[in-house]
C-alpha cells in the first residue's frame, strides 16, 4: 500500500465536547484522512512481512450513531456548588478516571442519548438521589449502561447502583420521557472495585434483554443480548467485517473450522451454513452460554462451544483436524502457547482477526514461518477514533 505524504485534510469538529473527552481523538480530520491513517497504522505495523498484499480497506457504514452500546458514569459536582447542581453523568475523561464529564451531547449512540442523560440528571436531582463517591464509599448512582439494536426498536437502559433504597417507578418514568426504552433494569455493585458490572439484576420494566439481528450476504441472524452480553460494538460494521470472513471460509470450502476466542458466537454462527462444522471455544461460561443460546434460536444445529482458555483446549481441537481456524483474540492477541500450537500443527488456513495491530504484528512474526499471508483488509468499526480492525488471510 502507499502512503501519502500529504498532509491531512482538517475537518470542524461536530462535537462541542471534542479535546475534552478524548473519545473521539480523530473527529477533526475528514473521514478519508481518517481511513487512510488506519490503514497505513496497520501497513506500517505488517511492513516486516515480505510480499505484503495490498490492503483492502472498508469505510464504516455508518459514521454516526453508529454504537450499540455505551456506559456512562455518575459523580458528584466538586468543589460542591451553592443550590446545586449536585449529580454529574457522562464519561471519564481519557486519563483522568477520577472525573466526569457532565455530557450535553454526543453523536455515537442515538439522538436520544443526550435528551436521556438531561432526564436522568433531573431525575436525581429532583429526587435527591446521591451519585456514588469512590472515596468517601457513599451515594448510590454508579453506572448507567445503554445498548440498542441497530437492525430493530429493542432498547435497553441498565442503571447500576450501589445497595440501598432507590425510587424505581419515578427512574422508569423518567428515562421513557426520553428514550424509547423496551427495557430498563437495575443493577447492584456493592463492590468498592469501579466497573459497571452487576452483583445483583432486577428488571423494572421489559424481558431484560433485547434482541439483535446482524444481516449478512444470503443469511440473517437473531441474537440475544442480556445485561453482560458481548457483541460487536459497532452492528452494521461488524456484518460487513463478518461478511469478509463468511466470504473467505466459503472459498477455502473447509468442512470444518475452529472459533478460537469466540465470544457470544458472532463469527462462529455466521460460518455456519458455508461448512459442515464449527467448534468455538472461549474462556468466558456467560458468552458460551449466549452463543449456545443463539444456536438454537437460529435453528444451527452444527455448531458447537465449549468454555474453557484456549490455550488449553487448542491442543484437543487441534486433533480433530480442522481444515480452517478463525482467531479473534482480545487486545492483547494471541496466547503464546495458542500461537505455537498453531505454527507447529495449526490448520491449513488461518484467518486472525485483530483489534491491535501492535499484537497482530507480534503474533504474525510467529505464524509467518509455516504460514504465507495471503489477503489482508482492514476495517473501521470507530469512526473518529484510533481504533482499527484487521482481517488477515493465511495458508500454510
Amino acid at each position: 500500500m502507499s502512503v501519502s505524504s500529504s498532509s491531512p485534510v482538517k475537518a470542524k469538529a461536530r462535537c462541542s465536547h471534542f479535546g475534552t473527552c478524548g473519545g473521539c481523538a480523530l473527529q477533526d480530520l475528514d473521514y478519508a484522512a481518517q481511513l487512510e491513517r488506519k490503514t497505513s497504522r496497520v501497513a506500517q505495523a505488517l511492513s516486516f512481512i515480505k510480499d505484503l498484499p495490498e490492503l483492502k480497506a472498508h469505510g464504516a457504514p455508518d459514521l454516526w450513531f453508529y454504537r450499540n452500546k455505551m456506559e456512562f458514569s455518575f459523580g458528584d459536582v466538586y468543589p460542591p456548588v451553592a443550590g446545586g447542581p449536585t449529580v454529574q453523568l457522562g464519561l471519564k475523561p481519557k486519563g483522568r478516571w477520577y472525573e466526569i464529564l457532565d455530557l450535553q451531547e454526543c453523536y455515537l449512540m442515538s439522538p436520544q442519548t443526550a435528551p436521556l442523560l438531561k432526564a436522568v440528571r433531573s431525575w436525581a436531582e429532583k429526587n435527591q438521589v446521591a451519585p456514588y463517591n469512590n472515596h468517601k464509599q457513599k451515594g448510590l448512582l454508579r453506572f448507567m449502561v445503554l445498548r440498542e439494536a441497530k437492525n430493530g426498536d429493542d432498547r435497553m437502559v441498565q442503571l447500576v447502583t450501589a445497595d440501598g433504597e432507590l425510587p424505581e417507578a419515578s427512574f422508569v418514568e423518567a428515562v421513557l420521557s426520553a428514550y424509547p426504552a423496551t427495557t430498563i433494569l437495575r443493577g447492584i455493585n456493592g463492590k468498592i472495585s469501579d466497573t459497571a458490572v452487576s452483583e445483583r439484576l432486577k428488571a423494572l420494566t421489559g424481558p431484560g434483554e433485547i434482541i439483535e439481528t446482524l444481516r449478512l450476504p444470503g443469511r440473517e441472524l437473531k441474537f440475544r443480548i442480556s445485561p453482560l452480553s458481548f457483541f460487536q460494538t459497532n452492528t452494521r460494521a461488524a456484518e460487513v467485517l463478518y461478511g469478509a470472513v463468511r466470504s473467505w471460509v466459503k472459498e477455502l470450502k473447509a468442512p470444518a473450522v475452529l472459533d478460537l476466542y469466540c465470544g457470544g458466537g458472532g463469527i462462529a454462527l455466521s460460518l455456519a451454513d458455508v461448512c459442515a462444522k464449527v467448534v468455538g471455544v472461549e474462556s468466558n461460561p456467560s458468552a458460551v452460554a449466549d452463543a449456545s443460546d443463539n444456536a438454537t434460536r437460529n435453528g444451527i444445529a452444527n455448531a458447537e462451544f465449549y468454555s474453557g482458555p484456549v490455550e488449553v483446549l487448542l491442543p484437543s481441537l487441534i486433533a480433530l483436524a480442522p481444515q480452517a481456524a478463525v482467531v479473534d483474540p482480545p487486545r492483547v492477541g494471541l496466547h503464546p502457547k495458542v500461537a505455537g500450537v498453531l505454527a507447529v500443527s495449526g490448520p491449513k488456513a488461518l484467518i486472525y482477526v485483530s483489534c491491535n495491530p501492535d499484537s497482530l504484528a507480534r503474533d504474525l512474526k510467529v505464524l509467518c514461518g509455516p504460514y504465507q499471508v495471503e489477503r489482508v483488509e482492514v476495517f473501521d468499526l470507530f469512526p473518529h477514533t484510533e481504533h482499527v480492525e484487521t482481517a488477515v488471510l493465511l495458508r500454510r
